[in-house]
């Protein structure tokens, strides 16, 4: 047997021995042996049949459009002259050179995909926050 041989076979049985070892210390420290438990089963998809769902209602929250909640995509605005504006604000870029007036959109109303009426409001950009 080679030097190199015999030192892998040390090496090997000192892995080993603090193997067991390390086992066998983390165990004693355990002060409640540990509960062999099965684990639960479960059915197969699709062998439950179908069963009436439960819920509770409260009046306190109806629903708006028959159930679904949400906006329904797209929105489209039907009317342009509808919109509201805040008053005249002045914008300035941020080099300094440009500034021009504009008039800011306050409220603009459209209609969803299940003709529901939504607002848009935007706040007033003359208040910073």
């Amino acid at each position: 047997m080679t030097l190199a041989q015999e030192r892998a076979a040390t090496r090997a049985g000192i892995t080993a021995a603090r193997t067991s070892t390390l086992r066998r210390d983390l165990n004693s420290l355990e002060t409640q042996r540990r509960q062999i438990r099965e684990l639960v089963t479960l059915e197969r998809r699709g062998l439950r049949p179908a069963t009436k769902g439960r819920g509770t209602w409260d009046p306190n929250k109806p629903t708006i459009g028959g159930g679904g909640g949400g906006i329904a995509s797209p929105l489209t605005e039907t009317v342009y002259a509808a919109r509201t504006f805040w008053p005249e604000a002045i914008l300035q870029s941020t080099d300094g050179l440009l500034s021009f007036k504009v008039k800011p959109i306050k409220e603009i109303t459209q209609t969803d995909d299940n003709d529901l009426e939504v607002k848009q409001v935007f706040a007033n950009p003359a208040v910073a926050p």
